[in-house]
């Protein structure tokens, strides 16, 4: 009996250590997708830095860690990471998925292509997978491909509100007003922080001739409290504060689009008409420079309800 009572305590004892062990901690941390990036990050630190795993956990932590700075804006260090978790692991699908999803954000579509496609092919992250292969082929303007590519993701994960958001994104473009509406509604019904979604739920009733505009205003402003980097956001902003004229406000959200794309026609165009209605005479070199970009660019803004002289 008290052989059997020491086992217990032994085994009861050796769980408990188990538990509150600093690298079990920092694993579950590490790998905490629900938690903030930051937190993240330094948990994965501290697993990556301890010396004590071995090829595929330092590889796991990397992956996961990626993810994080990934999720944080930090394309480049996440990138570093993906690429070190495939070095020690290449069957690491994590990485395999960060690292697509890096590329296709920089434009690499050729690149991240193959990694889309050994992902899907092995029936790996399915939901994932299918949406960046939906991304790829949004960027390349193949909007029934891409439409055809998040069905397959919703149909893995019907939940997937960043499938919905891009999906409505790839109907808007191909001239399917009504689809995309009911597509951004749904998606933020799924996630209400999608910031993507609330951009162009706020073109699409900004655009609509008799479109709700403090509504679309409304839309304009979330995407921009929720990513200051959104351009799509801060262009709808940009373009009702111009109809407003809000000119300090209209030039303030196009520098922040000029602040992630240096040479975008519209937000050039949009603070050259905001400066010159302020008094600042200089904002014709701003449009002159958007011409050079898009010799129709003074049509496009007459269309969306703006004088641009």
């Amino acid at each position: 009996m008290k052989h059997w009572l020491g086992g217990l305590c032994l085994a009861l004892t050796l769980a408990a250590c188990s538990e509150t062990h600093p690298l079990t901690a920092a694993r579950a941390a590490c790998e905490n997708a629900d938690s903030e990036a930051e937190a993240r990050i330094s948990a994965c630190t501290r697993l990556i830095e301890t010396g004590d795993l071995d090829a595929a956990g330092r590889a796991a932590a990397f992956a996961h860690r990626g993810s994080a700075l990934q999720e944080g804006g930090d394309a480049q260090a996440a990138m570093a990471d993906f690429n070190a978790a495939l070095d020690l692991d290449a069957g690491n699908w994590r990485a395999v998925l960060g690292r697509a999803g890096v590329l296709i954000a920089s434009g690499q579509l050729d690149a991240a292509e193959p990694l889309v496609r050994q992902l899907i092919e092995a029936g790996e992250h399915v939901a994932a997978a299918h949406q960046l292969d939906g991304d790829i082929a949004l960027q390349r303007s193949d909007f029934i491909a891409a439409i055809a590519a998040y069905d397959r993701s919703l149909a893995a994960d019907g939940r997937n509100g960043l499938a919905m958001s891009s999906r409505a994104r790839a109907k808007q473009a191909s001239g399917d007003q009504a689809g995309a509406l009911a597509d951004y509604d749904a998606a933020l019904a799924l996630n209400s922080q999608l910031s993507p979604a609330y951009a162009g739920r706020c073109w699409i009733r900004a655009l609509q001739r008799e479109g709700d505009l403090a509504a679309a205003r409304s839309d304009a402003e979330e995407a921009a409290r929720l990513d200051p980097r959104n351009t799509y956001g801060q262009l709808c902003r940009g373009l009702l504060q111009l109809r407003a004229g809000e000119w300090e406000g209209a030039r303030l959200s196009y520098e922040a689009v000029l602040e992630v794309e240096s040479g975008n026609p519209q937000a050039l165009f949009g603070r050259g008409i905001a400066r010159r209605r302020a008094g600042d005479s200089a904002g014709r070199e701003d449009m002159n420079l958007a011409r050079d970009f898009d010799n129709h660019i003074s049509e496009r803004f007459n269309e969306m309800g703006v004088r641009s002289y």
